[in-house]
Protein backbone atom coordinates (compact mmCIF):
# COMPACT_ATOMS: atom_id res chain seq x y z
CA UNK A 1 0.00 0.00 0.00
CA UNK A 2 0.99 3.56 -0.81
CA UNK A 3 1.02 6.52 2.27
CA UNK A 4 0.18 10.10 1.25
CA UNK A 5 1.54 13.62 3.24
CA UNK A 6 -0.41 16.47 2.43
CA UNK A 7 1.36 20.21 3.79
CA UNK A 8 -1.66 22.54 3.65
CA UNK A 9 -1.37 26.13 3.54
CA UNK A 10 -3.40 28.77 2.62
CA UNK A 11 -1.93 29.53 -1.07
CA UNK A 12 -0.37 25.43 -2.09
CA UNK A 13 -1.16 22.54 -1.01
CA UNK A 14 2.05 20.35 -1.15
CA UNK A 15 1.71 16.06 -1.76
CA UNK A 16 4.30 13.34 -1.55
CA UNK A 17 3.25 9.41 -2.14
CA UNK A 18 5.38 7.34 -0.81
CA UNK A 19 5.76 3.65 -1.14
CA UNK A 20 7.61 2.07 1.28
CA UNK A 21 8.24 -1.23 -0.37
CA UNK A 22 10.51 0.44 -3.76
CA UNK A 23 11.00 3.78 -2.03
CA UNK A 24 9.53 5.38 -4.33
CA UNK A 25 7.95 9.02 -3.89
CA UNK A 26 5.81 10.77 -6.08
CA UNK A 27 4.81 14.55 -5.25
CA UNK A 28 2.86 17.44 -6.58
CA UNK A 29 1.67 20.74 -5.82
CA UNK A 30 -1.89 22.23 -6.09
CA UNK A 31 -4.00 24.94 -5.42
CA UNK A 32 -5.95 24.49 -2.39
CA UNK A 33 -9.79 24.72 -3.35
CA UNK A 34 -11.96 21.57 -3.24
CA UNK A 35 -11.67 20.86 -6.86
CA UNK A 36 -8.08 20.88 -6.94
CA UNK A 37 -8.04 18.58 -3.87
CA UNK A 38 -11.13 16.46 -5.37
CA UNK A 39 -8.98 15.75 -8.47
CA UNK A 40 -6.04 14.62 -6.26
CA UNK A 41 -8.07 12.20 -4.28
CA UNK A 42 -9.58 10.73 -7.36
CA UNK A 43 -6.49 10.01 -8.81
CA UNK A 44 -4.43 7.95 -5.47
CA UNK A 45 -8.41 6.34 -4.57
CA UNK A 46 -8.08 2.94 -3.83
CA UNK A 47 -4.37 3.29 -4.06
CA UNK A 48 -3.47 4.84 -0.22
CA UNK A 49 -3.63 3.20 3.08
CA UNK A 50 -3.91 6.20 4.46
CA UNK A 51 -3.46 10.28 4.25
CA UNK A 52 -1.67 12.24 6.72
CA UNK A 53 -2.48 16.23 7.34
CA UNK A 54 -1.21 18.67 9.78
CA UNK A 55 -3.01 20.41 12.18
CA UNK A 56 -2.63 23.73 11.15
CA UNK A 57 -5.02 26.41 10.01
CA UNK A 58 -7.47 24.64 7.37
CA UNK A 59 -6.89 21.26 8.21
CA UNK A 60 -10.77 20.59 9.35
CA UNK A 61 -12.11 21.01 5.36
CA UNK A 62 -9.27 19.08 4.09
CA UNK A 63 -9.90 16.00 6.42
CA UNK A 64 -13.86 16.15 5.53
CA UNK A 65 -12.88 16.46 1.46
CA UNK A 66 -10.74 13.26 2.29
CA UNK A 67 -13.26 11.66 4.53
CA UNK A 68 -15.89 11.82 1.70
CA UNK A 69 -13.31 10.67 -0.63
CA UNK A 70 -13.30 7.44 1.39
CA UNK A 71 -9.36 7.94 2.84
CA UNK A 72 -8.44 7.06 6.43
CA UNK A 73 -7.26 10.47 7.43
CA UNK A 74 -4.67 10.99 10.44
CA UNK A 75 -4.17 14.34 11.93
CA UNK A 76 -0.79 15.14 13.02
CA UNK A 77 0.37 17.87 15.80
CA UNK A 78 2.98 20.05 13.78
CA UNK A 79 5.61 20.38 16.56
CA UNK A 80 5.22 16.79 17.69
CA UNK A 81 6.05 15.71 14.37
CA UNK A 82 9.02 18.40 13.82
CA UNK A 83 10.32 17.14 16.91
CA UNK A 84 10.59 13.64 15.84
CA UNK A 85 12.69 14.58 13.04
CA UNK A 86 15.31 16.47 15.36
CA UNK A 87 17.95 19.00 14.51
CA UNK A 88 17.73 19.75 10.92
CA UNK A 89 19.93 19.77 8.35
CA UNK A 90 18.41 21.77 5.70
CA UNK A 91 15.80 24.22 5.55
CA UNK A 92 12.38 23.65 6.00
CA UNK A 93 9.99 23.28 3.01
CA UNK A 94 6.66 22.05 2.23
CA UNK A 95 7.71 19.30 0.21
CA UNK A 96 9.97 17.99 2.99
CA UNK A 97 7.20 18.83 5.46
CA UNK A 98 5.20 16.30 2.81
CA UNK A 99 7.75 13.70 2.50
CA UNK A 100 8.06 13.96 6.66
CA UNK A 101 4.79 13.10 6.99
CA UNK A 102 4.50 10.22 4.34
CA UNK A 103 7.40 9.18 6.15
CA UNK A 104 6.04 8.95 9.80
CA UNK A 105 2.39 7.28 8.08
CA UNK A 106 4.62 4.65 6.40
CA UNK A 107 7.02 3.56 9.55
CA UNK A 108 3.99 3.84 11.32
CA UNK A 109 5.55 6.60 14.07
CA UNK A 110 2.44 8.55 13.63
CA UNK A 111 1.35 7.57 17.58
CA UNK A 112 4.00 9.69 18.56
CA UNK A 113 2.92 12.88 17.26
CA UNK A 114 -0.99 12.15 16.23
CA UNK A 115 -3.59 14.52 17.21
CA UNK A 116 -7.31 13.76 17.90
CA UNK A 117 -9.63 13.60 14.52
CA UNK A 118 -13.06 14.60 16.09
CA UNK A 119 -15.98 13.25 14.93
CA UNK A 120 -17.95 15.15 12.49
CA UNK A 121 -21.12 15.36 15.10
CA UNK A 122 -18.20 17.34 17.71
CA UNK A 123 -16.86 19.48 15.20
CA UNK A 124 -19.73 20.89 14.13
CA UNK A 125 -20.78 21.83 17.79
CA UNK A 126 -16.92 23.18 18.14
CA UNK A 127 -17.81 25.33 14.98
CA UNK A 128 -20.80 26.25 15.94
CA UNK A 129 -19.04 27.55 19.69
CA UNK A 130 -16.34 29.04 17.93
CA UNK A 131 -18.75 31.11 15.87
CA UNK A 132 -21.07 32.01 18.74
CA UNK A 133 -17.91 32.96 20.93
CA UNK A 134 -16.08 35.04 18.36
CA UNK A 135 -19.65 37.16 17.44
CA UNK A 136 -20.37 37.31 21.16
CA UNK A 137 -17.49 38.85 22.18
CA UNK A 138 -17.50 41.93 20.04
CA UNK A 139 -20.37 42.65 17.21
CA UNK A 140 -17.73 44.01 14.97
CA UNK A 141 -15.94 40.39 15.25
CA UNK A 142 -18.64 39.40 13.80
CA UNK A 143 -17.64 39.01 9.84
CA UNK A 144 -14.10 38.20 11.62
CA UNK A 145 -15.81 34.89 12.75
CA UNK A 146 -18.27 34.38 9.66
CA UNK A 147 -14.94 34.20 7.57
CA UNK A 148 -13.19 31.34 10.30
CA UNK A 149 -16.35 29.42 9.37
CA UNK A 150 -16.51 29.79 6.13
CA UNK A 151 -12.50 28.87 6.07
CA UNK A 152 -12.98 26.23 7.97
CA UNK A 153 -15.27 24.64 5.28
CA UNK A 154 -12.98 25.64 2.37
CA UNK A 155 -15.33 28.21 0.90
CA UNK A 156 -13.11 31.28 1.62
CA UNK A 157 -11.09 31.67 -1.70
CA UNK A 158 -7.49 31.43 -0.98
CA UNK A 159 -5.52 34.76 0.59
CA UNK A 160 -8.46 35.77 1.76
CA UNK A 161 -8.77 37.72 4.98
CA UNK A 162 -9.54 35.36 8.22
CA UNK A 163 -9.00 33.34 10.91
Amino acid sequence: MLYAGLDIHRAVFQAAVLDPDSGELRESRFEPSRERLADWAMRWQGKLAAVAIEATTGWRWVARELLAHGFEVRLVDPGRASALRGRRRQPKTDRLDARWLALLLARGLLSECEAWLPPAEIQRLRDRTRLRQGAGRRPQRLGAAAACAARARGLAPPGAAGC
